[in-house]
């Protein structure tokens, strides 16, 4: 529940998706260009080449001439404005559906930001591939116009693919970059960032490690800011039934509905009963009960469901993608030993270090390398977009909800 995981080009891939989802529904009328497709017939690259989506940015009542305009670079590769639009549009549509005011400047920001991430995602993980001697060419190339034309042989008509991309915040230009793009990304993922990669780790590797102390094994008990949240009756109902996971779910909801005042007063709540918890830990309450009562992490999941102490918990290095405050708070133990509150961005965690279960760890080596090399990789990846450079350009810092459309 704590990993840290890349994003990609999830948003993209979502959006070509939507578009091919549109594809079977046809409609005729004016395009706004003069492509004539006809009805029945699959589209063209040719045709659909031609097919105008009305785009604009706006800064200081000033309309600004979009052609060719790049909004940003990311470690020198140019970002232009109809794929900009495309993630600004789309974090400003998520944000309304979420009752959040875009005049705001803090949502604005976030709005900002949303974006920045988005991208940095997609174009530092290029980046690295070209940093360490990935090349793209003519297959990238080849992969992409293949897969765009896919995507236009599901439509019969232009005025059918131009709804499709004026829903989906896209111009015809953006798919045929997006593809490529994906392409690159993923030439570079698959050869830097798999089980195959340079950052990736050996059963060896792992093996070293746990024989030279470097894992610690933990129990979590979460009590997170969310169970301060009032669940309704109807989340109540067979509560005994739920799983942890479930129980955990219905909270998060609660939570998520509550305005900033009421957040806190949860969080307030959250930390009353963390306090309790903690009390019957020190007392010297049997932990494992006690996860049984009252943990909120999922991650604690039995190897026996009529078992409590069979919770094999966390195996973490300092290195793991965990919260830091989960990391430190598991190092600075011994083995047996039981924290105080622990707080992360989750809420307040109790952590018991265990000794390292040696048979445990030989009968699952296999995913515990695996998992263990993912690690690595991660951080490699995140280490490298942590110094990725971004340069905007002029117009960013003027940047209003309505600005771009």
């Amino acid at each position: 529940m704590l990993k840290k995981l890349l994003c990609g080009v999830i948003a993209l891939s979502l959006a070509a998706s939507m578009l091919t989802a549109c594809g079977n529904s046809s409609s005729s009328g004016s395009t706004g260009s003069d492509v004539t497709a006809s009805s029945g017939v699959a589209l063209t690259p040719e045709e659909a080449e031609k097919i105008q989506v009305e785009t604009s940015l706006t800064i200081d009542g000033e309309k600004i001439d979009t052609t060719d305009l790049v909004m940003c670079t990311i470690n020198g590769q140019e970002v232009p404005f109809d794929e900009y639009r495309f993630y600004w549009l789309t974090c400003c549509d998520s944000y309304t559906n979420a009752g959040m005011d875009l005049n705001d400047a803090d949502t604005l920001q976030a709005v900002k930001n949303a974006v920045e991430q988005q991208l940095l995602d997609t174009y530092g993980v290029i980046s690295m591939g070209l940093d360490n001697g990935v090349t793209y060419g003519d297959d990238q190339k080849t992969a992409a116009e293949d897969s765009y034309k896919d995507l236009i042989s599901n439509f019969d008509s232009a005025q059918s693919y131009k709804e499709a991309l004026e829903a989906q915040h896209m111009t015809d230009k953006m798919v045929r970059d997006y593809y490529y793009n994906s392409m690159c990304y993923s030439l570079a993922g698959n050869t830097l960032l798999s089980e195959t990669g340079p950052f990736s780790k050996t059963k060896d590797d792992f093996l070293k490690a746990v024989e030279d102390g470097e894992f610690c094994r933990t129990l979590n008990l979460l009590v997170p800011y969310s169970c301060g949240a009032e669940l309704s009756d109807e989340d109540k109902e067979a509560w005994d039934e739920l799983t942890v996971a479930e129980k955990s779910s219905k909270y998060d909801t609660a939570y998520s509905n509550l305005s900033e005042d009421e957040k806190k007063a949860a969080q307030e709540k959250a930390k009353k009963l963390a306090d309790e918890v903690l009390a019957k830990v020190k007392a010297g309450e049997d932990f494992y009960k006690l996860i049984d009562e009252y943990n909120l992490d999922p991650g604690m999941k039995l190897n026996d469901s009529d078992d409590i102490t069979s919770i094999t918990g966390y195996y973490i290095t300092k290195d793991y993608s965990f919260v830091q405050e989960y990391i430190d708070g598991a190092f600075a133990l011994k083995e047996g030993e039981t924290s105080d509150l622990v707080e992360t961005s989750y809420g307040y965690h109790i952590i018991k270090r265990l000794p390292l279960d040696m048979d445990y760890i030989n009968e699952n080596v296999d995913s515990m390398t695996s998992e263990y090399s993912q690690t690595y990789i991660y951080k490699a990846c995140n280490d490298y977009l942590a110094n990725v450079k971004i340069e905007y350009n002029e117009y960013y810092d003027k940047l209003k909800a309505d600005s771009i459309a």
